[in-house]
């Protein structure tokens, strides 16, 4: 049931869980815990809809290579981002976990089959298909791979019920976390404010803070600089190893048999390096977008690529007269960007009109970073050359030395991860496997600013998994207690 800001107060009995912020991560857990019979309450900073009293919140700057506006790259109400997420999703790879040899500190604390048991619930929670398994692709070290596509979930309206009618569940909009109290290795008391400037102080047995992979990190550094130091004594990786997906468009041409690469009744197709191929070249992960061309659009790339290859074109036209089906394809990738200390979050000088200092966004690839996508690509061509089902030509810029990436254009995936990294220890982390923030017995983080790494795909589905993964943690928690 919602409730207004004036009746969330430290005079009423405390709740079993106070979550922080109604996106993916939030509203799942609100609503499983709910229905497990345990006190919820939601607080969400935005409004019930698109607001820019609330949106102003995510201004913020960017120093390093192009990136998209903070503002821009985020929504700040009720569902968070899944308001214009777009339903592609996948896991994690299995070998995202363990580690890649081209950059450690890509290594999870927790492995796959540690998310595995939460893959089908998540799949429902956010309406998607279960994907087929991943396919190696014949006399290549690449694979095809599934995505599932479309029918994207809008949290808020999907839960629309459990948030108004549920008495287990309260949320209350235009609350936004100004402070946290801790004292003895406990969090006793979360201060929230709404557009109006009225404060209100909240108690729960445990928080859970999930406002996305910018905010949790501003808010921890902002938290943590009010409490002295007290909430995160350790704190020199708070905001750290900030990563995102980069997206680009990265052939210039590309012609192939469709058949070779499992096209032949579809026109997208995903790929991406096998394990061996990422040891073997030292990169990280990448997935390769093929959308196939028509007819038309094939003959057009072939004609071009006569002024400009005129022995390769006449080989592609004695294919064609051999009956062979040739067509053209656009070729996009997002590739796993290196979790590096430097990229970060921090606080600007610049305030919000709640009063916490704005978010600055340091952010920059690494050469690891650009050798992932050219070798990504390298690794297509040499297939089609020397298996003689077709060509590609990379985008100008992959052929370039250094390779200069693109500063226009897609740019990344507003896929925000990192900042509060799940680890072992606090020397090199935030959270411990657990989710749970070293020095707080009862503070928990949800969402993607917990990965360690980023592999290539689209992180909603993992987001949802880890979360509902914290359900069950805080399920045996509040059992204890009881």
């Amino acid at each position: 049931m919602y409730i207004d800001f004036k009746d969330i107060s430290e005079h009423q009995d405390a709740a079993d869980v106070c979550i922080i912020g109604g996106g993916a991560a939030g509203i799942s857990m609100a609503v499983n815990l709910a229905e497990r019979g345990h006190s919820v309450l939601l607080c969400e900073g935005g409004d019930a809809d698109y607001s820019e009293r609330s949106q102003q919140c995510y201004q913020g700057d960017v120093v390093g290579d192009p990136y998209i506006p903070l503002y821009g790259a985020r929504l700040r109400y009720l569902g968070g981002s899944t308001n214009h997420w777009g339903g592609v999703c996948r896991p994690l790879d299995r070998y995202d976990f363990p580690g890649k040899t081209a950059a450690l500190e890509t290594a999870w604390p927790i492995g796959r089959d540690t998310l595995a048991p939460y893959y089908s619930a998540a799949v429902s929670i956010l309406g998607l298909e279960t994907t087929p398994a991943d396919q190696l692709i014949p006399n290549a070290d690449f694979k095809r791979i599934y995505f599932s596509l479309g029918h994207p979930t809008r949290m808020k309206e999907k839960h629309a019920a459990s948030l108004s009618d549920s008495t287990s569940l309260k949320c209350c909009l235009t609350a936004n976390l100004a402070a946290l109290e801790t004292d003895n290795g406990k969090v006793t008391s979360a201060t929230f404010k709404n557009y109006q400037g009225d404060y209100r102080q909240v108690r729960a047995r445990y928080f859970v803070l999930a406002c996305g992979g910018i905010e949790n990190s501003r808010l921890l550094l902002w938290c943590n600089q009010q409490a002295q130091g007290k909430l995160i004594p350790e704190d020199k990786t708070l905001g750290r190893y900030w990563m995102e997906h980069p997206h680009a468009t990265v052939g210039k041409a590309l012609l192939f048999e469709p058949a070779a690469l499992g096209m032949d009744e579809v026109y997208n197709v995903f790929l991406s390096p096998t394990a061996h191929a990422i040891a073997s070249r030292q990169i990280l992960n990448c997935g390769l977008r093929l959308h196939r061309m028509n007819a038309e659009a094939t003959q057009e790339l072939i004609d071009e690529l006569a002024d400009q290859a005129p022995t390769l074109a006449g080989r592609i036209s004695t294919w064609q007269a051999q009956g062979r089906v040739i067509h053209g394809a656009v070729l996009r990738a997002a590739w796993e960007q290196e979790p590096r200390f430097d990229n970060r979050i921090e606080l600007s000088d610049e305030l919000d009109e709640l009063g916490v200092p704005r978010s600055r966004l340091l952010w920059q690839q690494s050469e690891l970073d650009r050798r992932t996508i050219r070798q990504s690509m390298l690794l297509l061509g040499e297939y089609l050359r020397d298996n003689e089902v077709g060509r590609l030509q990379m985008a100008d810029w992959l052929a370039e030395t250094p390779v200069q990436l693109p500063t226009d254009g897609e740019l990344a995936g507003r896929h925000h991860m990192g900042g509060t990294r799940m680890s072992l220890n606090a020397e090199e982390g935030i959270v411990n496997p657990d989710c749970r923030l070293f020095a707080q017995d009862n503070f928990f983080v949800a969402g993607s600013s917990v990965f360690a790494s980023a592999g290539h795909a689209n992180p909603t589905l993992t987001i949802v998994q880890l979360a509902l993964r914290l359900c069950d943690h805080l399920e045996s928690r509040l059992m204890q207690d009881a």
